[in-house]
């Protein structure tokens, strides 16, 4: 077997000194995940010309953040993209279902793992936090600067990007190999696995060193800052560091990973540890309390305070319910292979719509009065809805099923009825319709679209917008609100601020208090779970938080429809008349293993290492 080990030793007789510059020349494998890439590496020879030089400097800095989040980019798999929303109850694409994630498979399948281009990320923030300098005398009065200032909140922005790649490899492997150091070729290349809690309380501790010196104020007002990262954006980040920490799957609940060992015997993963619960609820308090002070965050409402605008108008632009967002994105223009084009139905313009809604997210919304469609441990069934005959919507017929159901899923669905926004066309799913079936690619297979985050003023006539720029979200408060509702529910659920956070994102969305529905329900924790569950599948709905939450719960093994990943997913039937379309028909069968809570490490970097162990199942 090949190792890492031996890798580097025949790298050290070519006598290359550092790790940057063998990129350079090109003798790596894109494998090493130590490694940083030529892209990063940016065609320098020799890595004090980088350091040396304004221009450089700022560069190689602007490059930390290549790998940020962006769940616009929803047409493509790699990790750091939104495929997540279609490898969980949610969404289904032909994208999705060629990376083989709905049946089972093995470590060999490295679609969308993280593990590559985000230990690249890690490298380059290690070098940069290493070598980054003031730089004050190159070439004149007239030169460029780089003052002590500037580097000091340039090293706290680099710091904390480093935690949250850390993060978001934790929550995709667990516990990881902590990298502080950019590695040469005189040191230990092949890294073990740190334990879990050693990989909590350096993320930890990196944020709050970072936020010291980052900016202290939203950049709200600031549109050439508003993608760089603020000590909100850090607390935020911690907030949902210490809720994972207190959930079951990384919390003793996972019996299967308590089991697993570094070679050397040490235990990765924690046994259940109450305090970590009361740290999630007092860490997500502070950052609450952080938003609320003087208004730094907060919901996003409409002119007027219509429902129905607000919770679209939300992602449409900057707002101050927007933590964090990229400015990057993927939204496309109409015509491309890219969002804007996979969500809007072929009967319109460049329509390709691709991106299907399953029936099991459909269902998950709830009626105009607040209830559900069918009752739930929390809320009865509503009485306003039914599933047979028509009624009118918005000047079309449409079935009864999507007949006063809430602002929220008006505005993440596409059905068969709708209006389409500029055209004032309806759109039709059903066999012989306007968007049926008789397509080789692009049928309607759920008989839903997704609509949530399109812009409606995008539109296929010439003249006419065919790209919209919107912001890509990666932190918005009303996800902190249940958060926070969700840690202090464990630790006090008869504190009525466990519903009131819960309520002010219904409230948003024009929906009645919880216990004004059902009094019995506050203050029971099982109950106010439940509700706190239901309420982030739908106001998060195709954020890409679905497929994590139901891992963190551990309620991925579920039935579908209540939390479960496995099993027989539906959606309308595409082969029926307007009637009989109407009628729920299985999609297709996915599998869900336990092994599945977890990614694995790729098997090539098992394969290369003496040391790594691998998650359990796998």
């Amino acid at each position: 077997m090949t190792t890492k080990k031996n890798i580097f030793k025949h790298m050290k007789s070519k006598n290359i000194k550092i790790l940057a510059i063998s990129f350079i020349i090109g003798f790596f494998t894109s494998c090493n995940y130590l490694d940083v890439s030529d892209e990063l590496a940016g065609g320098i020879t020799d890595i004090s010309q980088v350091f040396n030089n304004v221009d450089r400097t700022k560069k190689w800095y602007s490059q930390v953040f290549d790998n940020v989040p962006d769940y616009s980019r929803m047409w493509a798999t790699p990790g750091m993209g939104n495929i997540w929303a279609f490898y969980a109850d949610e969404l289904y694409s032909r994208i999705a279902n060629n990376s083989g994630k709905y049946s089972e498979w093995n470590s060999s399948n490295t679609e969308s793992t993280r593990w590559y281009t985000l230990y690249e990320s890690i490298r380059q923030a290690n070098i940069f936090l290493e070598r980054v300098k003031p730089i004050i005398d190159e070439g004149g009065p007239d030169a460029a600067r780089l003052t002590e200032t500037e580097v000091d909140r340039y090293k706290a922005n680099v710091r904390f990007m480093r935690a949250l790649y850390y993060y978001y490899l934790m929550e995709q492997f667990g516990p990881v190999p902590i990298i502080t150091e950019s590695k040469s070729l005189a040191d230990e290349l092949d890294v073990p696995r740190n334990s879990l809690d050693e990989v909590i309380n350096f993320i930890d501790s990196e944020l709050l060193e970072a936020m010291d010196s980052m900016e202290p104020e939203p950049y709200h007002s600031n549109e050439s800052f508003r993608a760089v990262p603020t000590k909100g954006v850090a607390m935020a980040v911690r907030a949902k560091l210490w809720v994972y920490a207190a959930s079951k799957l990384f919390n003793g609940g996972f019996t299967e990973a308590l089991q697993v060992t570094n070679k050397d015997g040490k235990q990765l993963f924690p046994e259940f540890d109450q305090t970590k619960v009361t740290k999630a609820k007092d860490v997500c308090k502070e950052f609450i309390d952080y938003a609320n002070e003087g208004n730094r965050y907060t919901l996003y409402h409409s002119i007027g305070d219509d429902p129905a605008l607000s919770v679209y108008e939300l992602f449409q632009v900057y707002n101050p319910e927007i933590i964090w967002a990229t400015a990057k994105n993927q939204w496309g223009s109409l015509g491309a292979q890219n969002f804007d084009t996979m969500t809007t139905p072929r009967s319109e313009p460049s329509g390709l719509g691709g991106i299907h809604v399953l029936q099991e997210l459909v269902d998950a919304f709830y009626t105009a009065d607040g209830y559900p469609i069918v009752a739930t441990s929390f809320l009865p069934k509503s009485s306003t809805y039914v599933e047979s005959g028509f009624g009118t919507h918005d000047g079309f017929e449409v079935s009864n099923m999507y007949i006063n159901r809430e602002p929220r899923f008006y505005n993440t669905i596409t059905f068969s009825g709708k209006k389409w926004h500029i055209s004032g066309k309806e759109v039709q799913f059903y066999y012989m319709g306007n968007s049926d079936k008789r397509v080789p690619d692009g049928a309607p297979l759920t008989g839903y679209l997704l609509y949530k985050r399109l812009n409606r003023t995008v539109h296929g006539n010439t003249p006419g917008v065919t790209s919209k720029f919107r912001p890509s979200i990666i932190f918005r408060l009303a996800d902190f609100y249940l958060l926070y509702a969700e840690a202090l529910n464990e630790v006090s659920p008869s504190d009525p601020d466990v519903l009131k956070y819960v309520n002010l994102v219904r409230e948003r969305a024009g929906l009645p208090d919880l216990e004004v529905l059902n009094p019995s329900i506050a203050g029971d924790q099982i109950l106010q779970r439940e509700a706190i569950r239901r309420e982030r599948q739908i106001e998060l709905a195709t954020e890409g938080q679905r497929y994590f939450d139901v891992r963190r719960w551990m309620i991925a093994e579920n039935a579908p429809g209540q939390g479960g990943q496995g099993g027989d997913f539906t959606g309308m039937n595409p082969d029926g008349n307007k009637v009989t379309f109407h009628t729920r028909k299985k999609l297709h069968t996915r599998s869900f293993k336990r092994k599945n809570y977890l990614y694995p490490i790729p098997l090539v970097e098992m394969q290369r290492s003496e040391v790594l162990v691998q998650n359990p199942g796998w």
